[in-house]
């Protein structure tokens, strides 16, 4: 795996921060390597401004697909005074790379470069009445920003897949599925005067937002039975989070008339983004009666994306795991995951998505951000028996 490990570490080398850094030279990196190793490519987006880099596109309707796919752009690095090691040094320790982005998800771009250069993608040409199987390969320019500009372009030019493995860290189990979202803001109004008045004004958002605040606080610890309940192939259970605020005439001397809060629900397959918006009413309305509706308060358009959970014993849980209980020597656990992904979109559209097997890590998105390069031998063996599998018409493990 010393090409692997060669190419991850020029990756992390090359600063690929979303929103930051031109993502023009991470791209230039890797359509090199490929250009060098004979690996065909086009390249989505704006021109000049590539968001996704496609390998073997499916080429009609007719074929059955299977995405791999990993982001080439990265969280910030934040402040520096918090790495011991350099963060695009991609500095060697005890056996593992450090750097930004080395875990999520550069690793696995390394990986699925080289099994693109080494593996055959695409199945013979099928039967009478069947379809050929081929694997794409997708690296997002654009995912870290949270606008998923990458997987948009390249399914609006190709097509949704069948099926779709994101190359997220962790080698101890294989993802099938994560929370969704209600995402929305609320805006909590009340009388505005002199803080120093002689007496207290009867409607303060403040007083809206302490009610409110209490209120998330309370549905994640109760966590009440019946349809907040988990299931056995779901267990974890949703959760709200106040995640901003914006407020105020920034003086002390004036109540604020209006605090904007962000919140962020997650939402799962038995309690959906509906009763995430139920919720959410019920609570403004108990907040309404306790501190008087002069200054109504509203709750703008929210940003949703649904569950989603690919079944157990659907194709590719099956393939991935069977190749990774003989490489690995026992079955990763199939689980699912609290943090949405382009797994969400995908999934809306009909793709059976798992959302993460890749190299061992720590620090993903933190100071300090490390891959483990010992795994990178297993994941690679790993992902290519599942895909030899998958285009010589597996049906089954």
């Amino acid at each position: 795996m010393k090409s692997v490990e060669a190419l991850l570490a020029q990756l992390v080398q090359t600063p690929s921060q979303a929103l930051v850094n031109d993502l023009g030279a991470i791209v230039r990196v890797i359509t090199a390597w490929l250009d060098a190793n004979g690996v065909a490519y086009v390249l989505t987006g704006p021109p000049g401004q590539p968001d996704a880099i496609v390998i073997n596109p499916p080429e009609s309707d007719a074929d059955e697909v299977w995405m791999l796919n990993a982001c080439v752009d990265t969280a910030p690095v934040g402040d520096l005074g918090q790495w011991r090691h350099a963060p695009f040094a991609a500095t060697v320790e005890d056996g593992w790379l450090y750097g930004r982005g080395s875990a999520d998800s550069k690793a696995a771009v390394a990986v699925f470069c080289e099994l693109a250069r080494s593996t055959r993608l695409t199945g013979k040409p099928p039967r009478s009445g069947e379809r050929r199987r081929r694997v794409t390969v997708v690296f997002d320019c654009d995912e870290h920003s949270g606008r998923f500009g990458g997987i948009r372009s390249a399914t609006a030019r190709f097509g949704f897949p069948q099926h779709c493995a994101i190359g997220y860290p962790g080698l101890g189990e294989i993802v099938t599925g994560s929370r969704g979202f209600h995402r929305s803001t609320v805006t909590l109004r009340g009388a505005m005067g002199h803080s120093g008045a002689e007496t207290v004004p009867s409607e303060l958002a403040a007083d809206k937002l302490q009610r409110l605040l209490k209120a998330v606080s309370d549905f994640n610890a109760r966590q009440p039975a019946g349809r907040h309940a988990v299931t056995a192939d779901f267990p974890i259970p949703p959760r709200a989070s106040v995640t901003g605020l914006r407020t105020g005439a920034k003086t002390h001397s004036v109540t604020a008339s209006k605090i904007e809060c962000l919140l962020d629900i997650r939402v799962t397959p038995a309690w959906g983004v509906a009763d995430a918006q139920a919720w959410l009413d019920k609570t403004l309305a108990k907040i309404a009666r306790e501190c008087g509706n002069a200054h109504p308060s509203s709750v703008s358009k929210p940003n949703t994306w649904p569950p989603y959970h690919t079944p157990h014993d659907a194709l590719l849980p099956q393939l991935l795991q069977t190749a990774a209980t003989k490489v690995l020597g026992s079955a990763p656990p199939l689980v699912v995951c609290g943090p949405g992904n382009i797994g969400n979109f995908l999934s809306a559209h009909g793709t059976q998505v798992l959302c993460g097997f890749g190299v061992e890590f720590r620090n993903a998105h933190g100071p300090d951000e490390c891959a483990k390069l010992s795994t990178l031998a297993p994941v690679f063996k790993t992902y290519q028996a599942a895909v030899k599998a998958y285009v010589a018409g597996a049906t089954s493990a």
